[in-house]
């Protein structure tokens, strides 16, 4: 009379972007790493700009230089 019973609560609920292909494709790159890492590319790309930026100078102090 004064306790009821608890039922489990069920949900009718339907994923609409599902495909289970496209989800072993997924895992499998996971596995294997498959992916871009933004922080590689800034990474290498920075010695690249800094060698460049030193050889200007080293051109702009020797035109100076041979100039006087």
């Amino acid at each position: 009379m004064f306790f009821r019973k608890v039922e489990n609560k069920q949900f009718d609920h339907i994923p609409r972007f599902y495909n289970p292909d496209d989800d072993i494709v997924d895992k499998r790159k996971r596995k294997l790493k498959f992916r871009v890492d933004s922080k590689l590319k800034k990474k290498s790309r920075f010695p690249i700009m800094l060698v460049l930026f030193i050889i200007v100078i080293i051109y702009f102090i020797v035109k100076l230089k041979g100039g006087a």
